[in-house]
């Protein structure tokens, strides 16, 4: 699928760029917040409730946004 260019070819160029870097961004997080939990769970500690639930809120929501907006 070609890049719309909207008669602006460089901010085109830019916004997809842009998304580009939102996408790797996403996954990063995703792989920091993944690594956190697998530390938790190696060490045998319950996590606290709290942190079960917001991680869950705001991944589910990150996870709706990114797929909402492509």
């Amino acid at each position: 699928m070609p890049v719309p260019s909207y008669n602006a070819m460089p901010l085109s160029k830019m916004f997809l760029g842009a998304r580009v870097l939102q996408a790797i961004c996403m996954i990063l997080i995703i792989g920091i917040c993944s690594n956190f939990i697998q530390m938790i769970v190696t060490t045998g500690v319950e996590p606290p409730k709290e942190f079960v639930g917001t991680l869950s809120v705001v991944s589910t929501h990150i996870a709706s946004r990114f797929l909402l907006h492509f």
